[in-house]
């Protein structure tokens, strides 16, 4: 009996780790304020989402580039992708909603997040998972933002893998 016992336990121990069901590399240029994923996720799935790149956020200064962790505390303006004064300025942002929106939810991902839907923060608790540059040029009344600024003033982008691990 113990012997068998040993045995099942041995197989359990020796089972491979679950893999993600869904792992996608994308890139976010800094010349659009959100990338849409093609991710659609439900209440329950775990995300993990790491970032690397570099974006030039002034093109009249070379000293203002960032990784994806931003350039610090930002005030929460209207201005912003993510109006969440919480949030880092030029930062690598996510936000969950059913389409594209500039209502100014969304939270920061930075280089390394982790999480399990609902997130708080975002426009909805399942819907399309969006990644974005958090910059400053989103139109106060939220209806669009600033296309001249986000295609002339940036440059570069960030990569990331998204890895999604589904409620069952």
């Amino acid at each position: 009996m113990k012997a068998l016992l040993a045995s099942v336990l041995l197989a359990l121990t020796l089972q491979p780790a679950p893999r993600p069901d869904q792992s996608v590399l994308i890139e976010i240029p800094a010349t659009s304020p959100w990338t849409d994923t093609g991710i659609v996720l439900n209440a329950g799935d775990r995300v993990e989402i790491r970032a690397w790149g570099a974006v030039r956020y002034d093109a009249s200064s070379p000293a203002a580039q960032v990784g994806p962790g931003g350039s610090g505390r930002s005030d929460g303006a209207c201005e912003y992708v993510v109006t969440d004064a919480r949030v880092a300025a030029h930062s690598l942002v996510a936000n969950v909603s059913r389409e594209l929106t500039l209502d100014g939810r969304g939270f920061y991902v930075g280089t390394n997040w982790k999480g399990t839907a609902p997130f708080p923060g975002t426009t909805t608790p399942a819907g399309r998972l969006f990644i974005g540059f958090n910059d400053r040029a989103v139109l106060c009344d939220r209806s669009g933002y600033d296309s001249w600024k986000f295609r002339n003033a940036n440059a570069g982008g960030f990569t990331a893998v998204v890895t999604v691990t589904r409620a069952h």
